[in-house]
């Protein structure tokens, strides 16, 4: 059996698989949806399927002052507005 790594949600504090969460980069330009999982940079990972993991008071804890900008662009790019864009806006 193969070992499957586990990671947890910033937000709702939760272990699961890491495929099954989406990884979060912090960059100097801003955030980046890290779908690989290997993008360099500090990330943090979060439930997809878990709106209230997207709200900008959970996401505090990663991305400090800029929560408010990467909660709005969660909510954008997996709400379904945005289509398939992976570059998420400054915070």
């Amino acid at each position: 059996m193969k070992h499957i790594p586990l990671r947890m949600c910033v937000a709702c504090r939760k272990r699961r698989p890491k495929g099954e969460l989406l990884r979060v980069v912090l960059t100097e330009g801003g955030f980046l949806l890290d779908p690989t999982g290997k993008l360099p940079g500090r990330g943090a990972y979060v439930c997809p399927d878990n709106p209230d993991c997207w709200r900008e008071k959970k996401l505090r804890r990663f991305a400090g002052g800029r929560a408010k900008a990467l909660s709005e662009a969660l909510m954008a790019h997996l709400g379904g507005k945005d289509g398939q864009n992976t570059h998420l806006p400054a915070g």
